[in-house]
């Protein structure tokens, strides 16, 4: 059965939040004062939190690439790959989120790869009964 427009669009979406997240998470394992220059996230010197905060980055960015899978995986595994990838993508906002981006595009691709399923576009294609019909121009 061929991937429909939706799913492909999921797939896509949830692997690019999966490297922002990944991206985020390392900037955070690397230098854990990255944050601390921005006003908005408290201006602190964080230290050791946050080389906390990039491995669970980190961590979440390798749950969305396993929840990417699974809204690949053909059998009707949309559905929970579609609940992972957006689930660990709201998740990973507290760890800065892929720079808020990844969580965007996370929760975009979760819920296109819960709504959006195979099944669901290739209903919505209006698919010609005979060969006639499109003859006739």
């Amino acid at each position: 059965m061929p991937r429909g427009l939706g799913a492909n669009v999921a797939l896509i979406l949830s692997i690019i939040a999966g490297v922002f997240i990944l991206i985020g998470g390392i900037v955070w394992f690397i230098d854990p004062n990255f944050y601390s220059l921005n006003p908005a996230l408290g201006g602190l010197n964080i230290g050791v939190a946050g080389y906390i905060r990039g491995g669970f980055a980190i961590l979440f960015a390798i749950l969305v690439f396993i929840g990417t899978y699974y809204v690949y995986l053909p059998g009707g595994y949309e559905m929970i790959g579609g609940i992972v990838v957006a689930l660990f993508s709201v998740i990973s906002i507290a760890m800065g989120g892929g720079f808020i981006i990844g969580t965007v595009l996370g929760l975009i691709g979760g819920v296109l790869s819960l709504f959006g399923t195979r099944e669901s576009v290739e209903e919505a294609v209006v698919k010609p009964e005979s060969k006639g019909e499109h003859e006739k121009f």
